[in-house]
């Protein structure tokens, strides 16, 4: 089992903002792609760290389903919710990290 977490930091004041779109885009996701093949948890920071942090985490199976998931995110129906989000990001600050589970 693999553990697939997608963080990023959000400009001061947007997580509303933020989590409404990821919340959308999620269920996108979950409709239209490999990511339904996954559990879906969302933290933000709180105590010792930023609540500008949002880690949008995605449990797979294996890491096959994740590498299909993540290929199809350039379908048509995702454009709308990567533009809307984009100006919300802290540059540089996204990145995925993916977690084995023993």
């Amino acid at each position: 089992m693999y553990l697939c977490q997608w963080s990023l930091q959000i400009v001061f004041g947007k997580q509303k903002q933020a989590l409404d779109i990821m919340k959308e885009w999620g269920a996108e996701k979950f409709r239209s792609s490999q990511f339904k093949r996954s559990k879906n948890k969302v933290y933000v920071g709180h105590i010792g760290e930023s609540p500008s942090l949002i880690i949008d985490e995605y449990e797979f199976e294996n890491l096959e389903d994740f590498t299909k998931a993540l290929g199809e995110m350039g379908q048509p129906q995702f454009k709308q919710y990567s533009d809307a989000i984009a100006p919300l990001i802290i540059p540089g600050t996204q990145k995925w990290k993916v977690f084995r589970v023993v």
